[in-house]
């Protein structure tokens, strides 16, 4: 008598709605790990995009509407400031610095400047050449308010309403708890300059 093994045992009956499920199971597996790298595949290029350029990601990667970027520099005790942004001519963006030191009581500041946008870019300097070591951070604001062009409003809403991205936040000094607006920050090391 010869010894018997599983593997001599026929394969077990499978039927075909058995079949179709499984089939079904596998395609619905393949599905979700393409639709899972495509994700991740555009998380990764928007982070090493946001890495390259800084806060001006391309908006249809982003999202952003309108896109705001901020760089600066410090250099013999000035504070270069210059911004990026796809809002029109005219528009007018708030910059203001602030550094908080090494000490909890020690804090300088920049008062807010109003600089209005020129072919899509916007700057200020600062001079900071009293101010303690510390690292700056260096804040642009937008608003829909006084002084900025009807196109705007039209566009993005009275209250700010129709702006999108992750920079819009609520704008608590206006008065108005509906009023939305674009804040982007960056920071810069004072001894760097």
């Amino acid at each position: 008598m010869a010894a018997v093994s599983i593997y001599d045992e026929p394969p077990p009956y499978v039927t075909p709605r058995r079949r179709q499920t499984q089939r079904a199971l596998n395609i619905a597996l393949a599905v979700a790990i393409v639709v899972g790298a495509t994700v991740v595949s555009v998380a990764v290029v928007r982070v090493s995009v946001e890495a390259v350029m800084g806060q001006c990601a391309p908006p249809w990667l982003t999202g952003t509407d309108p896109q705001l970027c901020l760089s600066a520099q410090v250099s013999q005790g000035t504070l270069s400031v210059t911004g990026g942004t796809s809002l029109a001519d005219g528009a007018v963006v708030q910059i203001w610095a602030d550094d908080y030191g090494t000490g909890s009581d020690q804090h300088w500041g920049a008062d807010p400047v109003n600089v209005t946008v020129a072919g899509g870019s916007f700057g200020e300097s600062f001079d900071v050449s009293s101010w303690g070591p510390g690292t700056i951070t260096v804040t642009a604001f937008f608003e829909i308010g006084a002084g900025q062009p009807q196109a705007l409003v039209d566009r993005y809403g009275a209250d700010g309403e129709r702006l999108n991205g992750p920079d819009v936040r609520l704008d608590l000094s206006s008065g108005n708890p509906d009023t939305q607006a674009v804040q982007v920050s960056t920071n810069v090391d004072l001894s760097a300059g």
